[in-house]
């Protein structure tokens, strides 16, 4: 209760404070206009009444010689559909907009221009704020947080191409705190912010500004900060540990601490537990959490995303249309080390971590996933890996590889080729036919170390036992599977079907179906297991792990 006395307050003062100090703090910033690219500003501007947050945004750039471009709209972003966009309208003269589809604008203007366009933020939805909402532009009286993708409009230009883009937050609330991709503030008079490089990087930037707690501190040895607000059940001081040890531990498998700077921002949804999430953008790294959990449950997120600096991002341009062939090495081979180096680090027992691959192992056949398929193709590569060499080498060395000849475009073929020398023939042959049939590996030996073996057990695929495609489209029973374990629960062809409950592939966990009978309502549930699939498992020797655990530890 205390808790819930304490957020409302905020919720009902700052509205006011923002009021107060949300006139301009300064005067606006002045920016060099030298540059090896297209030079776009933004200015930011929040206005605040007793209803809504309105984040007011100008673009200024010089138009090009023909007098005539594309402009790229917020409109979806990490499978959400953005309304927050609103008021877009061109303020130079002769400058024109035209509707050319869901996401672009075609703008026309003297050639060779400067072109002035501006737009408003504001909060697209209502109730409160839980997942997924953090991936549209969060618009509030205390804070607003922002990032490239779904709050900034472009004109139309190759994400590869250099830029530089001037940020302006002069008028930003003169209590509030600046975090951004390319830097942090406190002082009023200092919110004048530049980026030169890759549109991408702008593009995926992470932009904070509002009432936070701002920590500055090292992970190793270069900068980082945090930017953290409300009340949690850990202190900002072990959060700061929680992730200098998270991303710390990553940087030192690589070997690799060229980064300038590493934001962390943390806020948190409106409920007490079950909800979080973490996502990774340039120099910087959010997370939403639910305001009675610990921050541990974002640790292993934590080192995914910033296993990413590397995996993709410094091994190779590419291909156009080439990201989901390669999606099993980049997120899978990912999660395989997210879990590797929490357990290297102790921040994982290993009964939790073979517990952790073991789930993998039981939903490869039946799953789609890239992070599923991948992470068991890594942890039999790994070991194919060790055994070859006599546990002279290991898959670390092939992700080395991969960074050192980052010159190359990176594609299936160089990920093949670079494991190939370090393993066998027939081993090169099973890795190819498990990347590009889905093929289970073969695992028949020991991966995890002394005290771990593996065995095939008989684990049963997840059949929910009917057509529940075709079933929930018609909401009716389609092709019920005669003696599954639906049939046999009673489910029955053309049973009216209003609603359904069950844990996609988790064949323990109890599917409950729900029919509509002219007695009423009947609820049809079974646990949704179809045929049983030989599946290796790793098995802990818990006696010798309990008497002497070091001696357990993988190399």
């Amino acid at each position: 209760m205390g808790l819930h006395l304490r957020l409302s307050l905020v919720y009902t003062v700052m509205p006011f404070l923002c009021l107060v100090a949300a006139l301009p703090c300064a005067a606006q910033c002045t920016f060099s206009q030298k540059s090896t690219g297209r030079i776009l500003t933004y200015v930011f501007e929040p206005a605040f009444t007793a209803e809504n947050t309105t984040l007011h945004v100008t673009l200024k750039f010089r138009g090009n010689s023909e007098g005539t471009e594309e402009i790229e709209i917020p409109t979806h972003w990490a499978g959400e559909t953005l309304h927050g966009m609103t008021n877009l309208r061109a303020l130079s003269s002769e400058t024109v907009l035209a509707d050319s589809g869901e996401d672009r604008e075609t703008l026309r203007y003297p050639p060779n221009q400067q072109v002035i366009l501006s737009y408003d933020l504001v909060k697209d939805w209502t109730g409160p704020f839980k997942h997924p909402l953090q991936f549209h532009a969060v618009i509030m009286p205390e804070y607003i947080e922002i990032n490239g993708e779904n709050a900034f409009i472009y004109p139309k230009m190759d994400r590869g191409v250099p830029v530089t883009i001037n940020f302006d937050w002069q008028k930003m609330p003169a209590a509030w705190e600046l975090a951004t991709s390319f830097g942090t503030s406190s002082e009023p008079d200092d919110r004048c912010q530049s980026y030169s490089g890759p549109l991408d990087n702008m593009r995926e930037a992470l932009f904070a500004a509002g009432v936070f707690r701002i920590h500055h501190f090292q992970i190793g040895n270069r900068p980082a900060v945090l930017a953290i607000r409300g009340q949690w059940i850990f202190t900002d001081e072990q959060a700061i540990a929680d992730i200098q040890k998270a991303v710390g531990i990553v940087r030192d498998f690589w070997h690799d601490e060229k980064f300038p700077y590493f934001l962390v921002t943390v806020k948190a949804y409106d409920q007490d537990h079950g909800s979080s999430d973490g996502s990774a953008f340039t120099n910087a790294f959010w997370i939403y959490m639910s305001r009675l959990d610990p921050l541990s449950v974002q640790l292993p997120t934590l080192v995914h995303e910033t296993f990413h600096a590397w995996n993709p991002r410094r091994m190779g341009s590419i291909p156009q249309n080439g990201e989901k062939s390669i999606e099993w090495f980049r997120e899978g081979f990912t999660k395989y080390y997210e879990y590797l180096l929490l357990y290297r680090a102790d921040m994982m027992a290993l009964p939790d971590y073979l517990e952790n691959v073991n789930t993998d192992l039981r939903d490869y056949p039946a799953s789609s996933s890239a992070y599923v398929h991948g992470r068991v193709i890594a942890t039999w590569l790994d070991w194919q890996i060790r055994k070859n060499s006599n546990n002279k080498n290991s898959l670390d060395n092939v992700m080395f590889d991969m960074v050192r000849e980052a010159d190359r475009p990176l594609t299936n073929d160089r990920i093949l080729q670079t494991a190939g020398p370090y393993v066998t023939p027939a081993a090169r042959t099973e890795l190819q036919q498990a990347v590009e049939r889905n093929a289970f590996p073969q695992m028949n030996g020991a991966t995890f170390g002394p005290c771990v073996q593996i065995s095939e057990v008989d684990i049963p695929t997840f059949d929910l036992g009917f057509d529940f495609a075709a079933s929930s489209q018609a909401h009716k029973v389609i092709s019920v599977i005669p003696e599954s374990a639906a049939f046999k629960a009673g489910l029955r062809n053309d049973q009216t079907l209003t609603s359904w409950s069950f844990y996609n592939n988790q064949p323990d966990r109890i599917a409950k179906l729900y029919i509509q009978t002219d007695a009423g309502k009947e609820t049809i549930q079974y646990y949704p297991r179809g045929k049983a699939v030989a599946t290796p498992q790793f098995h802990l020797d818990e006696k010798a792990h309990a008497a002497n655990e070091p001696s357990c530890r993988m190399q």
